[in-house]
């Protein structure tokens, strides 16, 4: 196209005398030396010759042949100049005008070219980018199917685990349930508020349980109707490339929306679990009150509850712990305490309870085993000395050779009379490093180990040396 518009501004013009074509800049300087120009004869003989046939005339012209005539030839020629005259001037004016036009048109061709050739360009790129926009999509499209269809499949999965787990809570606790019923029918003493609170945890899981099922149903019909959604407006390519931004930030927000249930689920599973491992604690616990309150008096008749093991009153109690490794593990993941069977340091003397924290706690955490010795409410506290002052002894027993036994000692633990909180930590703790359990295989022999308790009283013992 630029070889066209330059070919049409280099075009040759003729010559006005002559009709010689050439270059339009060359025009004037052609003029003056072309040979066909007219020029007045040089004698005054009032006649017109071209300029190559100047010389001919020259000789051949006749001044004196007819001076009558020549103030007529003078008359005839000066209209006759005015008339040519005034034919070049028009010619001139058309020439010049015609010339303005050309340039204007050729001015309007390039611009127009220039515009035809610019579009083409954008043309060609919209071209491009909508075939771009549209591989694009599709690609989009294909990738969030499949994600779609992931999710699905994770959802399903996590119902159904959810669902396994919430069932196998349901017949934990209805085991636990007939278990305590069980013992209910064994001692007339169980108190009935934990049977009920048993129900109402019972009732509170299943009422969780079913609000589980339906947010998980809820997602599952989200998801559907956003496919159904997606499948509707891909029918669209227009409206499907402008709402594809909103359609990929529902999927996210979704997303988010299911890690965060996730995450609530695992919360509430952990929560579950350390409210089995509590009622677990409490049922030992109710089983101790049982054996407490079924313990006969001195002015009683001698007669025992059957299966019930008396609590120590000379402050030596041997505490085996079950299930070590179960324990462990719970203690690792919900930081739980174990409480010892209720003691007494001697007959009608402190109620004394050991508190053990199997996974540690503080700077301690993960690394040792750590034992308190608390003073609980007693029945005969009125009658006792205040503040308590003793000393305790813990052997962590070995199994297979008596004399690798852990001795470990607690130190001093006192509790004021007047305090009103008697659960109060004093702040004194005995150590089992892990590494002696997992050195040695008969501290944790059958999945079980032994603490040795003694406690005695320092203001009463003699031989003992106060660690006050």
């Amino acid at each position: 196209m630029s070889n066209n518009v330059h070919s049409v501004v280099r075009r040759s013009v003729p010559c006005y005398f002559c009709n010689e074509f050439l270059e339009e800049k060359y025009l004037t300087e052609h003029i003056t030396h072309c040979a066909a120009v007219l020029e007045e004869c040089p004698n005054k003989c009032g006649v017109y010759v071209p300029r190559r046939n100047l010389e001919v005339h020259e000789k051949i012209c006749n001044k004196g042949t007819s001076m009558r005539n020549s103030q007529i030839k003078d008359i005839q020629d000066s209209v006759w100049k005015e008339k040519v005259f005034s034919v070049l001037t028009l010619l001139r004016l058309a020439i010049d005008q015609g010339e303005k036009e050309r340039i204007r048109l050729q001015d309007d061709l390039s611009r127009n070219l220039s515009l035809l050739h610019s579009q083409q360009e954008s043309f060609a790129a919209l071209q491009l980018n909508i075939e771009e926009a549209v591989k694009e999509f599709r690609n989009n499209h294909t990738a969030l199917n499949r994600r779609l269809n992931t999710l699905e499949m994770i959802t399903d999965d996590i119902q159904h685990c959810t669902t396994l787990n919430l069932r196998q809570i349901s017949e934990q606790l209805k085991l636990l349930e007939g278990e305590l019923t069980d013992e209910q029918g064994k001692h007339v003493c169980t108190p009935n508020d934990w049977f009920q609170e048993l129900k109402d945890v019972k009732t509170f899981v299943a009422k969780e349980s079913v609000h589980a099922s339906d947010m998980w149903q809820e997602h599952s019909q989200r998801i559907n109707d956003l496919k159904l959604e997606l499948e509707m407006r891909c029918k669209n390519m227009k409206e499907v490339i402008s709402k594809h931004d909103t359609l990929t930030e529902r999927v996210n927000s979704l997303s988010e929306e299911i890690c965060k249930h996730a995450e609530s689920v695992a919360k509430r599973k952990l929560e579950i679990k350390g409210l089995k491992f509590q009622m677990k604690e409490n049922l030992k616990y109710i089983e101790e009150l049982i054996a407490e309150n079924c313990r006969p008096e001195p002015s009683l008749s001698s007669c025992s509850c059957e299966g019930v093991e008396s609590a120590s009153t000379n402050g030596h109690i041997i505490w085996r712990i079950d299930r070590y490794k179960e324990k462990m593990s719970e203690a690792k993941e919900s930081d739980r305490a174990l409480y010892s069977p209720i003691f007494h340091n001697k007959e009608y003397g402190y109620t004394l309870r050991m508190e053990l924290f199997l996974n540690g706690r503080g700077q301690w955490k993960d690394r040792h085993i750590i034992g308190c010795l608390r003073v609980e409410n007693g029945k005969w506290d009125p009658l006792l000395d205040w503040p308590c002052i003793l000393r305790a002894v813990v052997n962590l027993r070995d199994q297979d050779n008596p004399a690798n036994d852990v001795r470990k000692m607690v130190k001093t633990v006192g509790r004021d009379k007047d305090v009103s909180d008697p659960d109060k930590e004093s702040g004194l703790y005995m150590f089992i490093p892990h590494t002696i359990l997992s050195r040695y295989s008969g501290y944790t022999k059958n999945n079980v180990i032994f603490l040795d308790i003694q406690v005695k009283d320092i203001k009463t013992s003699a031989s003992t040396i106060s660690l006050v």
